[in-house]
């Protein structure tokens, strides 16, 4: 197979529904994909009965290779992509959530931008490499429903980059900009002002998100698989750090574009919590000891600092959560 597609979905039948009706029309039109691609839905213990309606769906599809997995319990994100991975046969994968669109050219684009920049280990280690000489993961432009430009990704996660986005400093006005962030957003140069969505010129990350990731085999053979000890958020962070580590360059392709429709929860309790502990979790696995009372002083000055943001405005949920998050860097 060229291409392996696996979704995980919980409690999510009609948006995967969706998700996968995109998918499909994309493979159908474009001779890369169609044939040989592969379909993999994951549900991670729905109860609103999406393993059968997802089985029914593919199968009126007359989608030919496709398998749906029902899992008992809830794996997580991280281990529910794995189960997958681990039976995938596509010389890409890529992990597209639950919550997505996929625009004509989306997958399209991304896995021909992948064979043109095969892998070149003679240069990839060498100190006159040029860019993208080993590109192991490739990500579209996400869009909002809305079809405005949805930020993702960042610079690495150091205490540097973290401080910048914990304490606002890439927000900062005219100053802002020379703040690399954890996430390239607000005022950061780095983040996508000035965007051309309309070249097809990769544009470098350090990483990018989960939400519709592809990667190359070969870095999978390479570094392994996502962390299963990460249940959900942080994960894509994390992967990316260990691919960067191995050489691997990351990217974002402009004219491929995805609509996702999970921004909305990016200010919810769970995500907040996740990126907290992903935080704590990645500094545990790949940081000196000395630096994580360091990180945690850190982020609970954000933690405290959004709490009060929040809590100024009236928005008493946010603020409540910020505060619990809290007590996870006692």
């Amino acid at each position: 197979m060229k291409l392996s597609i696996i979704t995980v979905s919980y409690n999510t039948k009609d948006l995967t529904l969706q998700t996968l009706e995109s998918a499909i029309a994309e493979i159908n039109r474009s001779k890369l994909l169609c044939d040989q691609t592969e379909i993999f839905v994951v549900d991670n213990n729905s109860q609103d009965g999406s393993p059968a309606a997802c089985e029914a769906f593919l199968k009126k599809q007359k989608f030919p290779h496709y398998k749906v997995f029902a899992n008992k319990e809830n794996l997580g994100f991280a281990k529910a992509n794995n189960q997958a991975t681990e039976v995938a046969t596509g010389e890409y994968i890529i992990l597209l959530n639950s919550d997505t669109i996929t625009q004509k050219g989306g997958l399209h684009l991304l896995v021909e931008a992948m064979d043109l920049h095969k892998p070149n280990e003679r240069t990839a280690n060498s100190s006159d490499s040029y860019q993208f000489d080993k590109l192991g993961i490739i990500a579209p432009t996400l869009l909002n429903p809305d079809g405005s430009l949805q930020n993702q990704g960042g610079s690495l996660p150091t205490l540097g980059t973290v401080a910048s986005q914990m304490l606002f400093l890439d927000d900062l006005p005219l100053i802002g900009k020379f703040f690399p962030s954890t996430q390239h957003t607000g005022m950061s140069e780095f983040a996508f002002q000035n965007y051309d969505q309309n070249t097809s010129q990769l544009i470098s990350k350090d990483w990018v998100g989960g939400t519709a990731m592809l990667i190359r085999r070969e870095l999978i053979d390479d570094i392994g698989m996502l962390d299963g000890n990460i249940f959900m958020y942080g994960e894509d962070q994390e992967y990316c750090l260990r691919a960067r580590n191995h050489h691997w360059d990351i990217a974002i392709h402009p004219k491929a574009k995805i609509t996702h429709f999970g921004q909305a929860s990016s200010s919810s309790r769970n995500a907040i919590l996740g990126e907290i502990k992903g935080y704590l979790y990645i500094w545990h696995k790949h940081k000196a000891a000395w630096q994580l009372s360091i990180l945690k002083g850190i982020l609970s000055l954000g933690c405290r600092l959004r709490a009060f943001i929040y809590q100024l405005r009236g928005q008493t949920t946010p603020a409540s959560i910020y505060k619990e998050a809290l007590t996870l860097l006692k």
